[in-house]
């Protein structure tokens, strides 16, 4: 099966919603998913209201500047028909409500947890902006299409949270290109993978692993500063990625998510939806014919070691389990004063600097 029809059928099988406060009353909510063949499934939660859906490539264009594609839609769902490229961005709009929506996981060929942060919703009702913030796993996997497809989504900046010899083992073949500038930084895991090992049940590996995502946060530091900078530079679209997409990359995710304003369960839920895309059986699979893990991060050692784990224990490992990051989070929370507090306090941001990420990246 094509990698793309997988992921789609995944993606399809997600909540309409990310948060259950999502759909409240007052708000449009939606969502958009490539299915098999050329076209993308949307689905909104004013089932009842005739609803008017416009589509642009240009993910900030005005509904004036769309297209109407279709205009008294009941029922809450539609297929439309849709090019993979150039990447389509939908307004939905009903009883004088419109939401943003286009889809989460990008349809790339060789990529791995590549996806859009933008659409959720942050304090005051606003949106994450589409098309400006990307999150990934390796992208050593990306075929010349996906990199022309990258490219005309005008990414201008990757930051590489992977350490060396991740770096080396697979190189990101954007390392061969002028644009976008690959940006990353050197540092040593072994302590953070020596206390994921440690674990025996499921309660002690959401444990430890918690424990792992606070030890990112000193480990890190630089490229979550760098990081942090950039989008405050303004130097977007931006993607950033480690080598699942989900532990490092989770809590740079959460970060900049929290720093933008958005509530606390949608942000876990981004966090979760990494074992949607690449669920922990694909990882076990992999250790078991190969003894590796390809985009895990592990040395074939470490996949060995991991294999011996309890399944329980692994599901935790191999996956992104919700209660991973809450955990994670509330120990911020707890040593911080909460994700925008330490962003602050750690990751050069102030006051200003988070006004003016959340102009930018907030519609």
């Amino acid at each position: 099966m094509d990698r793309r029809h997988f992921l789609a059928a995944a993606a399809a099988n997600t909540a309409l919603a990310v948060t259950p406060s999502a759909f409240a009353a007052e708000t449009l909510e939606g969502k958009a998913t490539r299915v098999a063949g050329k076209g993308v499934q949307l689905e909104w939660n004013a089932k009842s209201a005739r609803a008017a859906i416009y589509v642009s490539t240009d993910p900030a264009a005005p509904r004036r500047a769309m297209r109407q594609v279709k205009t008294g839609v009941t029922g809450g769902q539609i297929e439309i028909p849709a090019e993979i490229a150039p990447r389509p961005y939908y307004l939905l709009a009903a009883d004088g409500r419109e939401t943003r929506v286009a889809e989460r996981l990008l349809p790339l060929q060789g990529g791995r947890n590549f996806r859009d942060l933008g659409g959720y919703r942050a304090a005051g009702g606003r949106q994450v902006r589409w098309g400006k913030i990307y999150r990934s796993g390796v992208m050593s996997g990306l075929t010349n299409g996906d990199l022309d497809y990258l490219s005309k989504l005008g990414v201008k900046v990757i930051c590489d949270l992977r350490n060396p010899r991740e770096r080396q083992d697979e190189p990101s073949p954007l390392l061969k290109a002028n644009v976008p500038e690959v940006v990353a930084f050197d540092y040593d895991m072994n302590a953070s993978m020596a206390l994921l090992a440690t674990a025996r049940t499921r309660e002690q590996a959401i444990d430890v692993f918690a424990m792992a995502y606070l030890q990112f946060l000193e480990t890190l530091t630089p490229n979550y500063t760098d990081l942090f900078a950039r989008l405050a530079a303004g130097e977007a679209p931006l993607a950033f990625n480690c080598s699942a997409g989900k532990d490092r990359t989770g809590m740079a995710s959460a970060l900049i998510l929290s720093v933008l304003g958005v509530a606390r369960e949608t942000v876990v839920a981004d966090y979760a939806l990494t074992q949607v895309y690449t669920p922990p059986s694909l990882y076990k699979a992999q250790m078991a014919q190969a003894g590796r893990v390809s985009g895990g991060g592990l040395t074939a050692e470490q996949a060995r070691a991991f294999a011996q784990m309890p399944p329980e224990v692994l599901d935790i490992i191999m996956g992104s389990d919700p209660a991973v990051m809450r955990k994670a989070l509330a120990q911020v929370d707890d040593r911080f004063g909460g994700p925008v507090a330490l962003a602050k306090a750690r990751f050069g941001l102030t006051d200003a600097r988070i006004a003016s990420i959340r102009g930018a990246y907030l519609a």
